[in-house]
């Protein structure tokens, strides 16, 4: 170690494993954070599985408006592997004091609002966890819990991960996460998804389209939208005004400041598109989704209830399903929710995984315990007592 790491300095740790040397960075400041970009990005590309929440564009984003919100509760903590000179893996983490009384020190993903968390490792992936693991163990001094949700990682991974762990000291526990996500191939167009649903699905469907049609209503894909100019004030209008008459908070107008620059950032590296629902070329409804590799990912929609009886959002996916069948994609991921609507079109759901890790200091254990283990009584208790 080189030193106490603070926000203005990266960290540097020479771990040997298997043989060779990988160096281990950690990555505190906007300033190395935007040096580190390129390699960031080129990294993305490469891995087998690409991520949008993963690219340096998701991260940047959302930890600039939690930093502002957060301040010194919240700091960037991106541990960058090198071996040579070459960026091997990236774990885009934060650390977070989750607990003012307790000040529990968290190492953590950026944020809740993505549905897949990974690790970035194009090669040698063992030896990228290993030493990754290696690091968290010889720093166990530095964090008092490893807070890793919505896992996407295959059980071969997670398998090799939890073996790093045992193997290095460290003790944790897998759970899987209540939600999954479900999805389907796209194997054809619209039509042919379509001949998977029931006759009854399938007719209601068919009217709705006509009707929205009839009345003049078109769809349009923007690939991208950093090129259409007042597009996020149209969505953010839009998914206010349809927060007005829900339960739930809107989520678009709560951070359009985030989506202007995922839009600005991810938009000419082809991440993200809009899928639009449009009356004489306004917005009705609006679908943000992610172009992850041969995947189209379903992210976040708002409609205006005014044109309810079209179901704005299911008239959407035949136009994505059309688009992602001509541009090549071979699925479409709903991501998280298994809600009905999502049910009738998936062939499958994908699993997600929290990975809890605390380590042998005193401390450690103690925080993990009342953190995590006592707020889980107490929540239980609350549910019983509500019931």
């Amino acid at each position: 170690m080189t030193g106490k790491m603070s926000p203005i300095q990266s960290e540097y740790l020479a771990v040997p494993c298997g043989g060779s040397e990988v160096s281990v960075e950690i990555v505190s400041s906007q300033t190395a954070l935007e040096k580190l970009a390129p390699e960031w990005d080129r990294l993305c590309k490469e891995v087998n599985e690409p991520n949008a929440f993963m690219t340096y564009g998701w991260y940047r984003a959302w930890t600039k408006r939690h930093m502002r919100e957060q301040r010194s509760r919240y700091t960037p903590y991106v541990v960058v592997l090198r071996q040579g000179d070459a960026v091997s893996g990236i774990a885009p983490l934060i650390m977070r004091t989750a607990s003012r009384w307790l000040r529990v020190r968290k190492l953590e993903f950026a944020t809740i609002h993505s549905d897949y968390n990974d690790f970035l490792v194009a090669q040698n992936q063992a030896t990228c966890i290993e030493s990754f693991v290696q690091y968290l163990s010889q720093t166990a001094n530095e964090w008092d819990l490893i807070d890793l949700r919505d896992l996407r990682n295959p059980e071969e991974s997670l398998a090799q991960i939890e073996r790093a762990l045992t193997s290095a000291g460290l003790s944790f526990h897998r759970t899987q996460e209540k939600e999954g996500c479900p999805f389907l191939p796209i194997d054809g167009g619209a039509d042919h998804a379509m001949k998977k649903l029931s006759g009854h699905v399938r007719r209601v469907l068919r009217k709705r389209l006509e009707r929205a049609a009839a009345e003049g209503l078109t769809t349009r894909i923007l690939e991208r939208p950093d090129e259409d100019p007042g597009l996020i004030e149209k969505l953010v209008a839009l998914d206010l005004h349809k927060a007005e008459r829900s339960e739930f908070p809107p989520f678009l107008g709560t951070y359009p400041e985030v989506f202007q620059e995922l839009f600005e950032n991810l938009g000419p590296q082809g991440w993200i598109h809009v899928a639009l629902f449009e009356d004489a070329e306004q917005p009705v409804a609006y679908q943000v989704g992610f172009c992850c590799g041969s995947r189209l990912w379903d992210y976040t929609k708002a409609y205006d209830r005014k044109y309810y009886r079209f179901a704005p959002g299911s008239s959407l996916l035949p136009a994505l399903l059309n688009f992602g069948y001509r541009r090549g994609f071979t699925e479409y991921d709903f991501l998280r929710g298994e809600e009905p609507y999502k049910l009738v079109w998936s062939s499958g759901i994908r699993k997600r995984h929290r990975l809890l890790i605390w380590n042998h200091r005193m401390a450690s254990r103690v925080r993990k315990f009342i953190y995590c283990d006592v707020k889980l009584s107490i929540r239980r208790h609350l549910l019983r007592s509500d019931v």
